[in-house]
């Protein structure tokens, strides 16, 4: 997958896909949970959003879907240690880099 971090004002983002594919959404959870045993802490979902939060190595993460913006995992810089949270966040990146959702 073609994915990238950037940072603004309130958040550590992990761009994973521009497509707010319900689909790849689920099976990029299920690769989180696979690969970093990861476990849900909140499911969250709506109409056109999905926010399901999990902790990974001390850091709340969020795995996120919105309509207009496709899917992330971001980091609240106001809630979490900041350099942790990048080399976490860059963990992540580099397995989803080679990672391609099956099809």
């Amino acid at each position: 997958m073609k994915v990238r971090i950037y940072e603004d004002e309130k958040f550590i983002n992990l761009e994973l896909s521009g497509d707010s594919n319900w689909f790849l959404f689920q099976m990029v959870a299920n690769e989180l949970v696979e690969t970093f045993e990861i476990q849900w802490k909140t499911q969250a979902d709506g109409l056109d959003q999905r926010y399901w939060e999990f902790e990974y190595r001390g850091i709340i993460l969020t795995l996120h879907l919105e309509h207009y913006l496709g899917i992330s995992i971001f980091a609240d810089k106001s809630k979490n240690q900041l350099e942790k949270a990048r080399q976490i966040l860059c963990e992540i990146e580099s397995h989803f880099t080679e990672w391609y959702p099956p099809v």
